[in-house]
This record gives structure tokens, sequence and C-alpha cells, in this order.
């Protein structure tokens, strides 16, 4: 709809309730960042598993989201040092879904040809956190 995804991945959050799992490849995004935070401060379970290795770079936001209290899990991907947690996809309350090649990323958002889809679908919110189980017990 030409309005900027980030926008709307901010709304999302902050509509959350009770749960939001998290597996982001990257995340730049001040104000994903700054929403998930609140949201962790007015008593959502907010987990959030990201890549290791861009967990690291200069303007990541896990870092910060972690020092807010959020319970963060770093992930190689299938083979350890060689591979990369590629997922990017959130799931809200179990009921909302939002996945694809959107990274909650400055750039993603206003740079790069990016897409992202919000599936509000409860059966397809379990698949996906059931995914999303599945990452976070083999992330440390």
């Amino acid at each position: 709809d030409g309005g900027r995804v980030a926008d709307r991945i901010v709304a999302a959050i902050n509509h959350t309730q009770k749960t939001l799992h998290v597996a982001i490849y990257d995340l730049t995004e001040a104000n994903i960042a700054a929403a998930l935070a609140d949201a962790h401060r007015r008593g959502v379970e907010v987990l959030i598993v990201a890549d290791e290795r861009q967990s690291h770079e200069p303007h990541s936001e896990v870092s910060y989201l972690g020092s807010q209290g959020i319970d963060v899990r770093l992930s190689h991907g299938y083979r350890g040092n060689r591979s990369i947690m590629h997922n990017k996809f959130a799931v809200f309350d179990g009921k909302l879904v939002e996945t694809g090649s959107f990274n909650w990323t400055t750039s993603a958002d206003g740079y790069n040809f990016e897409n992202a889809l919000f599936i509000a679908d409860p059966a397809v919110a379990a698949r996906y956190d059931q995914e999303f189980r599945h990452i976070w017990e083999q992330a440390r």
C-alpha cells in the first residue's frame, strides 16, 4: 500500500498482549527495537532468536534488546559456524504472522526491494510458532 513496513510491524507489536516470538536475521530498525522493549515492559512475553554473526554488527539492536531484559538467543543455523539463521518472521499472540524477505532494518524499509506478508490465521501462526520453538531450542 506504499506505507512503511516497519510502521506496520511496530503497530502489530503495539497491539500484542501476551506473546511475541521473533526469528530475525538482522535487526537495526530503532523504532522496532523500541516497540519490542516497550512490549516487554508492559508484560508481553518477548522471545527473540537472531543470527549470531549479524547480532554483532555495529548497528544491530540485538544487544540493546538483551540489555532491556528481553530473552534473546543467538543461532548459527543448522550447520554451526558455516551457516546462518536466515528466517524473518514473527508470531503475535499466536494469531498473526509477519513473514517474508523483510529484515527489520532501516535499509529494508527505505532502500531495498523487500516483501512482508501479514497472515491473520491461528492455524498458520501455530505452525510458525512450532518452527520458532524448534529454532529457539537449538539456539543459545
